[in-house]
């Protein structure tokens, strides 16, 4: 992804990364500072602490305010942002400014590299929906409705906890929640039309991650100004990484209109290997500029540019855009010498077609072949 020009961006754009960081470059998330929490942010953050599942809820306070302060959400800018949180060895990644689904897919690919990269295996995405708000009104009525019909069933403290939050029985892990749950109504059987298609495409991504997943209905998020997706990564029950997508924080904080955000969250245990600092001006800049048209090369080009980055080949791309002129100037924009072109036809076949921008000359080459022909270059 192409680094993103941000208004009083220098202040903010951190000078040296780890390993971590990195990846994440090669993913396209610009690295900054961890935005600074406030008085005003945690005075914001007061009204959603109900429901603040990851303890994050004043971060995300923070990095919306940092977003509106800068006006990017009045450019219709999309940015990828990495930043190391000053809690040890939390990591974050956020997308802002787009609701496309391939934006899940990029943070969950770029987070499996990282964990992969520590030496996690038999890794599984525990991933959920609540849809948007039609989707949330319609699951809490449903939710309501069955428990009245089965309030004979609990006891006088659960029930007590459900009349104050109806979402406290879904994350509760005692035996007698867990036979209300059986029968109970899940967040995924009241999606929207619009936010099971959302939700449909996550999964689509996934499904060409070889990794293992599940739909898990007690997996939430904050539905004060959550929506869509909600998951975590795991290694048998430890939680490595979680994530979710936060739409109607910025309004609920006072701007004139929703941003669509999406962010995660990687818990990275200590390495020296990992921990090894390097300046991020001396990190090799890319030749090469990945364009992908087409649901179906979407769909791949994330695992291309995990290839490429496991064999040290730098790229950009601006994966959540769909034109291929948008994809094309970001190209010029970044100086590549080289475009790679993956449409329909490739994707099906296979192939990337790699175009030298000085001269126009092309040539279809197997994703197979593809490290070693680019090596040449």
């Amino acid at each position: 992804m192409k680094q993103q020009k941000i208004k009083g961006e220098g202040s903010y754009l951190a000078t040296e990364c780890d390993k971590v960081g990195e990846i994440a470059l090669h993913y396209g998330f610009t690295i900054i500072k961890p935005p600074q929490i406030s008085p005003s942010d945690i005075s914001k953050a007061k009204q959603f602490k109900d429901f603040d599942y990851y303890n994050d809820v004043e971060e995300k306070v923070a990095l919306t305010s940092w977003y509106i302060d800068r006006d990017l959400h009045n450019q219709s800018q999309l940015i990828a942002i990495h930043y190391k949180k000053p809690r040890e060895n939390l990591y974050s990644f956020e997308i802002m400014g787009s609701d496309k689904s391939i934006s899940e897919g990029l943070l969950l690919k770029c987070a499996l590299a990282v964990l992969y990269e520590l030496g996690w295996t038999n890794l599984y995405i525990d991933i959920n929906s609540i849809g948007d708000k039609e989707s949330v009104g319609k699951f809490e009525r449903e939710l309501g409705a069955y428990f009245r019909k089965h309030t004979h069933t609990l006891s006088a403290k659960l029930n007590q906890k459900f009349r104050k939050n109806h979402y406290s029985i879904l994350t509760d892990n005692s035996p007698e929640s867990q036979s209300f749950r059986q029968d109970a109504p899940q967040t995924v059987g009241s999606l929207s039309d619009i936010a099971r298609v959302h939700f449909k495409e996550v999964l689509e991504f996934l499904e060409t991650f070889s990794v293992a997943y599940k739909i898990k209905p007690n997996v939430l998020s904050n539905k004060l100004y959550a929506s869509y997706t909600v998951f975590e990564i795991r290694n048998d029950d430890q939680l490595l990484a979680y994530g979710y997508r936060y739409n109607h924080l910025a309004r609920k904080i006072g701007a004139k209109r929703d941003i669509p955000s999406v962010g995660l969250t990687v818990l990275v245990k200590k390495q020296p290997k990992f921990s090894k600092k390097v300046i991020i001006k001396n990190i090799k800049k890319p030749k090469f500029y990945l364009v992908q048209l087409g649901e179906t090369a979407k769909l791949k080009v994330l695992n291309v540019i995990e290839m490429l980055r496991r064999e040290k080949i730098p790229v950009y791309h601006s994966i959540t855009k769909d034109k291929m002129v948008g994809q094309l100037s970001g190209a010029e924009y970044m100086k590549a010498t080289h475009v790679l072109v993956m449409g329909q036809k490739e994707a099906v076949e296979n192939t990337m077609i790699v175009r030298s921008i000085a001269s126009r000359e092309q040539e279809t080459v197997p994703l197979d072949k593809l490290v070693k022909f680019l090596k040449k270059l």
